[in-house]
């Protein structure tokens, strides 16, 4: 039994590969080829500095009516002036938003968050009257120094400051595997992947719930209408491929988002973020081109076939030419389980460690969801309209205040 499921996970990695490869075939066949850059440094675009005075908060919302007055609350409390728009609400989103010191646009037609973020930023002239835009899911908790942790890293050549990303965990969802997988893999992701990708600016994902971005910048991105799945991806390639400022990571700017608590959603969500990422990677023509970035994602994409393949792979050897299949399977889990264990110290979520059985097996499945969103993209690499279904969310409770948590990656 444990041969079979070996030799399927094995022909599971073997496959993920073929279809790396095929995705380039893909790009390099259908559209037309791009021009190679010089080798020579970027020229950045140069800013002057930014006052917290001069930053505005943006946030999209449909039927968000149960969070979006914490949310607006907890943006308030940095300062700064919030707008919100509802696209086509059909709840009390627009009065909630009101009621928390909000201004706020209705559509009267649903035209999803990069077309309702775009009607808003030219009703309130954000550009004219802002120099940057901190743009919010409606679910989202930021902490009160967020614009300023932000801004703190908004040199003058760079266009995208990233928030950090903490899952919110509140006590009676305290034994969810969802948002135990969530907490740690943003942990791991942030710690290891994002300082790294923020340092060479060659990150290739941004948070598309709590980033900051210069007006300049969006003057840009935003009267164009995605043609991916995910927003966010799209503004992060276009950035870096026509070389409007550097995408920088902010530790500090911390953010509680709100994540699935079903399988089901879980599952969709990832596909949709990783659908989104492969569509990029088509339709941007990821390397084609002689950039650090492109090499950069590269790296990044043998790293994704190496993680599918490598689990199965690795058991594999250990079952054949080694301790034996229980042997390895315990070998491999407690080296995860020391990853999780400092994920845990570091949040201050001593529990965590209490899911390890969970947050393997869903690491495992997360590799089927790399797989399908793969496939996905290479049947579909665009859309129409960037519309989706959100999640179902979680009540905020109170005022809305944000939690306090160890946030240290």
């Amino acid at each position: 039994m444990g041969e079979a499921v070996l030799t399927v996970a094995v022909t599971l990695g073997v496959l993920v590969l073929f279809l790396v490869v095929a995705a380039f075939g893909y790009g390099f066949l259908r559209p037309e080829r791009a021009a190679l850059l010089r080798r020579r440094p970027p020229r950045f675009p140069r800013h002057a500095p930014v006052h917290p005075h001069e930053v505005a908060v943006l946030i999209a919302c449909r039927n968000g009516s149960a969070t979006i007055g914490s949310t607006v609350r907890s943006a308030r409390a940095t300062g700064a002036q919030v707008f919100v728009v509802s696209d086509a609400s059909t709840d009390a989103t627009a009065a909630t938003a009101t009621a928390a010191g909000a201004r706020v646009l209705e559509l009267a037609t649903n035209v999803g968050k990069p077309a309702a973020l775009h009607a808003a930023y030219t009703a309130f002239d954000l550009g004219g009257a802002y120099r940057a835009v901190a743009i919010l899911d409606d679910d989202v908790l930021v902490e009160p120094d967020f614009v300023t942790a932000a801004l703190a890293l908004l040199a003058d050549d760079v266009a995208i400051v990233v928030g950090h990303n903490v899952t919110w965990w509140p006590a009676e969802h305290r034994w969810n595997p969802w948002l135990a997988k969530r907490a740690y893999s943003y942990w791991n992701y942030q710690a290891i992947v994002r300082r790294i990708q923020s340092h060479f600016n060659v990150m290739n994902c941004i948070s598309g719930s709590n980033s900051v971005y210069r007006t300049e910048l969006l003057d840009v991105l935003l009267p164009q209408q995605p043609p991916y799945i995910v927003d966010d991806t799209y503004w992060v390639l276009e950035t870096h491929r026509r070389q409007l400022g550097k995408v920088v990571y902010a530790p500090r700017a911390v953010a509680q988002l709100q994540d699935p608590t079903t399988g089901r959603d879980w599952y969709r969500q990832n596909l949709r973020w990783l659908w989104g990422t492969f569509q990029g990677v088509i339709g941007h023509r990821v390397g084609r081109r002689h950039s650090r970035f492109d090499y950069a994602y590269l790296l990044l994409m043998l790293h994704w076939a190496l993680y599918v393949a490598g689990a199965p792979a690795t058991l594999w050897l250990l079952a054949t030419a080694g301790p034996g299949f229980v042997g390895g399977l315990l070998l491999m889990l407690a080296g995860q389980a020391f990853w999780i264990a400092l994920a845990a110290w570091r949040l201050g979520r001593p529990r965590l460690l209490l899911f390890l059985p969970t947050i393997v097996l869903t690491d495992l499945l997360y590799r089927v969801v790399l797989v399908h969103a793969l496939v996905k993209a290479i049947r579909q690499p665009t859309v129409d309209r960037c519309v989706w279904s959100s999640p179902g969310r979680i009540a905020h409770p109170g005022a809305g205040a944000v939690v306090p948590i160890r946030t240290d990656a």
